[in-house]
């Protein structure tokens, strides 16, 4: 079974101490880094924790555009067979599905893993930024259909993309294991912390630029 390294469970977001105004502009950059500077072409390597315990390993081909907030979605088998294609709008748009990518809500729950993996959270600047726990720093963004974004980064280590709801209830945590560069993550992980729970790891395995 995959073995996540994210810890599950959170009591409540953490607390953002207050920096010098001086360090704003170095925090900002910092904790928008996680995301795609612009329109790329993805692939990962994806090993999958579904709902009910089954386990998946899969090779995705992710379009996504930060710009336009869209992208265009791919699993295959590791010999290529197409097992679940989706497209991003205001209901995604399924093109394919076959089992055990086919239970109602896959499609969303997708949609919103790749805006909070991928995606700078839309909207103005963060309402609050700071140093977090361990000497990190991070940003907050509220969401306009409530909840908020949570964006961390510690001193050394892995940084970390939490989804809050209304409640403050975490939803969903990305942890990014390193960057390979600005915007591209060598190895993250995203689980959904709700019901039902599930979690995926991605290794990049391939990254370019799209015109």
């Amino acid at each position: 079974m995959l073995t996540l390294l994210l810890v599950a469970g959170c009591a409540g977001p953490a607390p953002l101490k207050p920096l010098a105004e001086t360090l704003r502009p170095a925090v900002f950059a910092e904790c928008g880094q996680p995301f795609l500077p612009r329109k790329y072409r993805l692939v990962h390597r994806i090993a999958a924790e579904l709902p009910g315990g089954g386990t998946a390993t899969a090779i995705g081909v992710l379009v996504a555009d930060p710009r336009e907030r869209s992208f265009r979605s791919v699993l295959m088998t590791l010999e290529g067979m197409v097992l679940f294609d989706v497209e991003a709008g205001a209901v995604p748009r399924v093109h394919r599905a076959v089992p055990p990518f086919d239970p109602p809500g896959f499609a969303q729950r997708m949609a919103e893993d790749i805006s909070l993996a991928f995606f700078p959270p839309a909207g103005a600047e963060p309402v609050r930024w700071g140093e977090a726990k361990q000497g990190g720093r991070g940003c907050r963004y509220e969401l306009a259909e409530g909840g908020f974004v949570d964006v961390l980064a510690q001193a050394s280590g892995p940084r970390e993309i939490r989804r809050y709801g209304a409640g403050q209830e975490l939803l969903k945590r990305v942890k990014i294991l390193f960057l390979e560069r600005p915007g591209l993550a060598g190895e993250l992980e995203i689980r959904g912390e709700g019901w039902p729970s599930y979690g995926l790891r991605l290794r990049l395995i391939e990254a370019e630029p799209v015109d």
